[in-house]
């Protein structure tokens, strides 16, 4: 039996379990793009940089440096957002831009200044053709990251080194495919041109 109170309080009470759901999702966003989203550009500039011998654990915080945090923020914001919108229709076609814009961050790790529509535009030129392959490469590490968990995910530290890299291998060879069609400069990505 509710009493006079009892609508009113319940009432009361779903709004404040929605409101304290919307706050976190609101901060979840928050760090993900402001924290998570530069640790991730410098954890792939990282291993990048480790491919080419240059060893420096500076590298993983680099984007957190006043002349890059804002673009790298932004470019990742927009990616993010352009996912979104495209999950909106009926999910598949999210997934689809996910694989597209899949290359964003590496672009950003080389180079922090471009713009957030020439990053989106390089990634979904390098991707063009190869989306059905870079999820087949996605699928194929299911077991080791399920095999990561068993120990209560302490062998996922182990393993995600092994997939980044072997998506920064994906990135050099789509990069280099690029450059070799006349698609993008190398400017484009960071670099000079190459010294022959």
């Amino acid at each position: 039996m509710v009493g006079e109170y009892g609508a009113e309080t319940v009432a009361l009470g779903i709004y404040m379990v929605f409101a304290v759901a919307l706050v976190a999702v609101i901060a979840g966003i928050a760090i993900s793009v402001f924290l998570f989203a530069p640790l991730g550009v410098g954890c792939k500039r990282f291993i990048i940089k480790l491919c080419g011998d240059e060893k420096s654990f500076s590298y993983i915080t680099s984007c957190f440096e006043r002349s890059q945090y804002k673009n790298v923020v932004k470019v990742s914001f927009m990616k993010n957002l352009y996912i979104f919108l495209w999950t909106l229709l009926f999910i598949i076609p999210g997934i689809i831009k996910s694989y597209e814009y899949m290359m964003v961050e590496y672009i950003l790790a080389e180079n922090p200044h471009i713009g957030y529509k020439d990053a989106l535009r390089l990634s979904r030129d390098m991707m063009y053709g190869h989306k059905l392959n870079a999820f087949i490469l996605s699928l194929s590490f299911i077991g080791w990251n399920f095999l990561g968990m068993l120990a209560f995910g302490i062998g996922v530290l182990f393993v995600n080194p092994y997939v980044e890299t072997t998506f920064i291998q994906l990135y050099f060879r789509l990069k280099e495919g690029m450059v070799t069609r006349s698609w993008a400069d190398r400017s484009e990505f960071g670099q000079g041109p190459e010294i022959e």
